[in-house]
């Protein structure tokens, strides 16, 4: 490979990991104009590349799917398998961080996963491995391909891999919720990435070790303190995405802690955040969070309102999933204020969807749903005809 490739791929590494994501830009459009002058596809892909990661981390998503889509098209033509693989990779983090659609990004981490190891390019592989990981429903699947990224990372002697793996492991853990593991593998994950100067690692890793800290009443508020450090970081460097997730964690953590109005505070900047970035699939997904706040204080009306502009929006965005799960809500919210009729229509429009989208476990979720409102209905009309009248709860 052509020194001029190693330098650019180098340097647009070295520059994400300390979030110079500005000068990732400037650098990459002078080189895609220089290769395209000389027709030099390989750089063309690596260039177009560094925009995309570079402009999905500054939360310009849109620009981001221009880029790498003329990169996936500009590998393909030229038969490049190695760039193919790393589009392919791109395009799935763009797809899950833009715009929050799983579906399309575990295909192209799976189709980047074949590609990988029918090219034995471990260290592509484990990097695809990571992906596939980072989105898995199940935290027993994070595990395991986390398992196999270390074991590659180890053998590749690659720190900044074996980081990131230990770290989806340690959020494999929080899921299962065994803390004292989650804290041990942060520990290691987090030497790991200071050792290869991964500021933005770092401070996600130090987030998450907040977060363990805060299932703790006796280091409640440390934890708090050290994901508020995680959120000054992400927006010191402009990552757009790892600021509203920490937003989003920090929210979650107060929620679980009954702390409703601060939680809303963290929600409210999800949304403003959304709004100031002006990109709609962040905006549906903040609806949606205060939706259920405004469950959790039993504002029914308000829930609704938050819900239905989310579907509205997730409709917009065409994102299914996201609209199926806001119409589920809704017909729960309907079904807790005794209104079958509405909840059975919102579950119907969710199940239709979840069919569409070959979803069996959301399917048979959703019809248990259903039937339920009906049991509910006729034991209703049984106590009314005994003279008492069921409110909402």
């Amino acid at each position: 490979m052509p020194a001029k490739i190693d330098s650019l791929q180098y340097d647009i590494r070295e520059l994400m990991k300390s979030g110079g994501f500005n000068e990732i830009v400037d650098r990459c459009h002078v080189e895609l104009t220089l290769a395209r002058r000389e027709d030099n596809p390989s750089v063309e892909v690596i260039a177009l590349l560094g925009l995309a990661q570079a402009q999905c981390s500054l939360g310009r998503f849109d620009f981001a799917r221009d880029y790498v889509s003329q990169a996936l098209d500009c590998a393909r033509a030229a038969n490049a398998k190695s760039l193919t693989i790393d589009a392919l990779t791109v395009r799935a983090r763009v797809a899950r961080e833009g715009y929050l659609q799983t579906a399309e990004a575990y295909e192209d981490y799976r189709q980047a996963v074949d590609y990988a190891f029918e090219a034995g390019d471990m260290r592509r592989y484990g990097k695809s491995l990571l992906g596939l990981g980072e989105i898995a429903s199940s935290p027993d699947d994070s595990s395991k391909h986390a398992w196999k990224a270390i074991d590659i990372a180890r053998e590749l002697n690659d720190d900044q891999m074996e980081a990131r793996a230990i770290l989806l492991l340690s959020n494999a853990f929080i899921r299962k919720q065994d803390f004292s593991k989650a804290n041990n593998g942060l520990l290691v994950a987090l030497r790991k990435a200071q050792s290869v100067n991964d500021r933005l690692l770092e401070s996600v890793i130090i987030g998450q070790q907040g977060l363990v800290l805060a299932q703790d009443s006796d280091s409640f508020e440390r934890g708090i303190q050290q994901q508020l450090t995680a959120l000054e970081v992400a927006r010191g460097m402009e990552a757009v995405f790892h600021e509203f997730m920490r937003l989003y964690t920090l929210a979650m953590t107060l929620l679980a802690a009954q702390d409703l109005s601060d939680a809303r505070n963290y929600f409210d900047q999800m949304l403003a955040l959304s709004q100031d970035i002006q990109h709609p699939p962040y905006e549906m997904y903040a609806l949606g969070l205060l939706g259920r706040w405004q469950e959790l204080r039993d504002n029914p009306e308000s829930a609704i309102a938050y819900y239905q502009r989310a579907v509205e929006m997730a409709r917009a965005v065409s994102n299914p999933a996201s609209e199926a799960r806001y119409l589920y809500a809704l017909g729960s919210v309907h079904q807790t204020q005794w209104d079958f009729a509405s909840a059975r229509r919102k579950y119907k429009e969710a199940q239709l969807i979840y069919r569409a989208l070959d979803d069996s476990r959301n399917t048979t979720r959703v019809r248990a749903s259903i039937v339920y409102t009906y049991l509910l209905a006729f034991t209703t009309g049984i106590l009314r005809l005994l003279g008492i009248q069921p409110t909402g709860k």
